[in-house]
């Protein structure tokens, strides 16, 4: 039985927030093993090391209640004799966006040809990790987590050093449901821009030191990178009044991985390390309006290699400031991290545009799958329903990978709140939700059944997404319609547009609450895709019920939000009377069927007419969808607007898609360059371009010449 002979292990004294604990065990081997294999969970993550070399890292993202270990072929790192095993475990200790606290601990075994060899327990010794500053400091983002300060002369400290004490936790612990993620060797990378720095803030955090610092730049040629050491110094008339030597490090493109420094230093020093994907402010834009993509490293006199496999960055480009007169530079940048994919379908049309559209979008999906989908991979790491919907809608045709949208489904139906909600992200433990996002899982698991096949799984989460219809079926008032969630718990967000992002200030009094369209239509067509499902499962009573009810609903949307004079559909009623009219409101109505024959032309006319407020890019698949109705005589402009919109980016040197068109500057100055729910023109271009759907047999028949 797996982990039949381990515990779960801690050091007690160490269970405040963002600690790092080291762990050491030994087994001695009489003759070669066959196969090694390591298991090994934690809570939030580690990165192991047998016989002083990096094996492998990352924890999958789960729950206290729902654990999942890592099964790792450890056999070429094993020898005869006596082996050493190192694991550094960081707790964090505190929720956010992309974690749920859970107690601390840590659980391994290691099996040599099928015969346990060393288990965690009550004789593995412990101590804190001292290298790594703890406690709290300052965060990422509070979506994302803490950053790093790392101090290599305190290496050798072994504070607190003791055999490991038993702690609780479950032992029902799953096996990994999706592959390990594959560790690459440093990326190449370019050395562009050498340089001075004078620190102009006496105090802050690395990130807003970095951002505030005057730079000097010199003048030379890019150099590549890892090298066999290039010097950098700062010029003599300069040594005495600025701070240190600066340098910035090119990857070619949006990359995702752990931070790699290879430097020799004169003496002890600190380095800064911030990272970022552009260069608008003719540097790394280190801090933005609290976030810190910036952490620190001290370095000992000599040559310095260090990796940190515990955080995972996104970024183009790398920035140092190093608080020396001179160093040599032999590598900084990243060890790419990435999800294995098994295949990719090839796409090829007569328009270089699309085909270079369809690549990109490609990579931007690719940079946003690891434990699970992510937002994006720079600035949360966060895993919503509404961004993985239009992931796995692409991913299920350029990948043909159904393994991943289930597990990250199953992260999401585990979330389910006590309100029948589920979490904003998962797994975490957010202040708020928004409700639109949880009538989407209906329609997400509807759509993984479509591809997959896969019914004995949507049989175990339907219970989910039942309890999320009947929580709004039971909101519907007495007109037919639901109205905004009122509670300080709820922000009732539907895209980045004016009068749709919501707000999060407090409760919001009955007499002031709107009927809110996008809402009933996100419902609505939630509720057809779980009748759809329930009929596919043979359910029939039951999706008669719900289907029903979407019938119902669509009625009052028509009946209610249709302005005659404009031959379109209202956003918003308040006290009787209607007001905002946009793309995505009419188009979600549109793809929940809630338009009558006789208004949709009215209507698709409108979406296409430029007088509505656009829809964003993330939810223009609802637009695209909607116009598709009449591919006739809209599937020109789809592919048209697909072409303006997302080419407008490559021609703006994008390597990955935008969160939205504003690109870097959206979200005062914090928005994503690399968002994977921006990868939707795959979805387009499968679906109506090639005429591509999904079958119920589970085998993904689409082939491209």
């Amino acid at each position: 039985m797996i982990f039949s002979k381990s515990e779960w292990i801690w050091h007690n004294d160490y269970r405040g927030v963002n600690v790092y604990v080291n762990f050491e065990d030994s087994f001695k081997l009489d003759s070669k093993p066959e196969k090694c294999l390591m298991r090994i969970s934690c809570d939030r993550n580690y990165s192991l090391y047998i016989n002083g070399k990096f094996v492998d890292c990352g924890q999958y993202s789960d729950y206290e209640d729902l654990k999942f270990y890592d099964e790792l072929d450890i056999s070429e790192f094993v020898n005869v004799g006596e082996n050493k095993l190192f694991i550094t475990v960081y707790y964090q200790n505190k929720s956010c966006s992309t974690y749920r606290h859970g107690e601390p601990g840590l659980i391994f075994e290691i099996i040599a040809d099928d015969m346990p060899i060393c288990v965690s327990s009550s004789k593995t010794i412990t101590y804190k990790n001292s290298a790594f500053a703890d406690g709290e400091m300052e965060m990422v983002s509070g979506q994302f987590g803490y950053t790093f300060h790392y101090d290599c002369s305190r290496e050798a400290e072994r504070i607190g050093e003791k055999c490991a004490d038993i702690v609780n936790k479950t032992r029902d612990i799953k096996p990994r449901p999706i592959k390990k993620l594959t560790i690459s060797e440093p990326a190449d990378a370019a050395l562009i821009n050498t340089g001075s720095f004078t620190d102009t803030i006496v105090s802050g955090t690395p990130a807003q030191k970095m951002l505030a610092a005057s730079l000097t730049n010199y003048s030379g040629h890019s150099k590549q990178l890892p090298s066999d050491g290039i010097k950098l110094a700062v010029n003599d008339n300069e040594k005495s009044k600025c701070s240190g030597i600066m340098a910035i490090i090119d990857l070619g493109a949006e990359s995702t991985g752990f931070l790699s420094l290879d430097i020799d230093v004169a003496n002890e020093c600190d380095i800064y390390i911030g990272w970022g994907e552009h260069l608008t402010d003719l540097r790394v834009r280190t801090s933005i309006g609290g976030r810190n993509f910036a952490a620190s490293y001290h370095a000992k006199a000599g040559r310095n290699h260090f990796e940190n496999p515990l955080l995972r960055c996104g970024c183009r480009y790398i920035q140092l400031h190093v608080y020396a007169n001179e160093c040599t530079l032999y590598y900084a940048g990243i060890r790419p991290t990435m999800y294995p994919i098994d295949k990719i379908v090839p796409f090829s049309c007569a328009d270089q545009l699309h085909n270079r559209i369809y690549n990109t979008s490609l990579r931007t999906l690719h940079l946003c799958m690891h434990e699970h989908y992510e937002d994006c991979p720079w600035r949360e790491q966060a895993l919503y329903s509404m961004d993985s919907r239009n992931q796995m809608l692409c991913g299920y045709y350029a990948f043909g990978e159904t393994r991943f949208a289930r597990a990250s489904l199953e992260l999401m139906a585990h979330s389910l709140r006590d309100d029948n909600m589920l979490e904003l992200c998962s797994p975490a433990e957010v202040t708020i939700t928004i409700p639109c996002f949880s009538a989407v899982f209906m329609t997400q698991l509807y759509e993984y059944l479509l591809f997959s096949g896969d019914k004995d799984f949507v049989r175990r989460i339907l219970p989910t997404a039942e309890a999320i219809s009947k929580e709004f079926i039971s909101r519907i008032e007495a007109n037919g319609l639901i109205k905004c969630f009122g509670e300080t718990k709820y922000w009732n967000f539907y895209e980045w547009q004016s009068g749709l992002e919501g707000s999060i200030s407090g409760d919001v009094p009955e007499d002031e609450r709107t009927y809110d369209a996008p809402l009933c239509a996100f419902v609505s067509f939630g509720l057809r895709s779980l009748a759809d499902t329930l009929k596919q499962l043979g359910e029939n009573e039951k999706a008669e019920y719900y289907n029903n009810q979407h019938l119902e609903l669509n009625r009052s949307i028509d009946a209610n939000f249709y302005d005659e004079v404009r031959g379109c559909y209202a956003s918003f009623i308040k006290k009787g009377e209607k007001f905002h009219y946009s793309e995505l409101t009419n188009s979600l109505i549109v793809y929940a069927d809630a338009v009558p024959e006789n208004r949709l032309e009215s209507v698709l006319a409108t979406i296409a007419g430029g007088e509505l407020l656009e829809v964003t890019l993330s939810h223009s698949i609802f637009k695209y969808d909607a116009l598709m109705r009449n591919k006739q005589k809209y599937g020109k402009y789809v592919f048209e607007n697909i072409a303006k919109h997302w080419g407008h980016m490559l021609e703006n040197n994008a390597t990955t898609f935008w969160e939205t068109i504003e690109g870097e500057k959206d979200f005062a100055n914090a928005g994503s360059l690399c968002h994977g729910w921006s990868a939707i023109p795959v979805y387009i271009y499968f679906k109506y371009a090639l005429n591509m759907s999904p079958d119920l047999t589970g085998i993904y028949n689409a082939r491209i010449d």
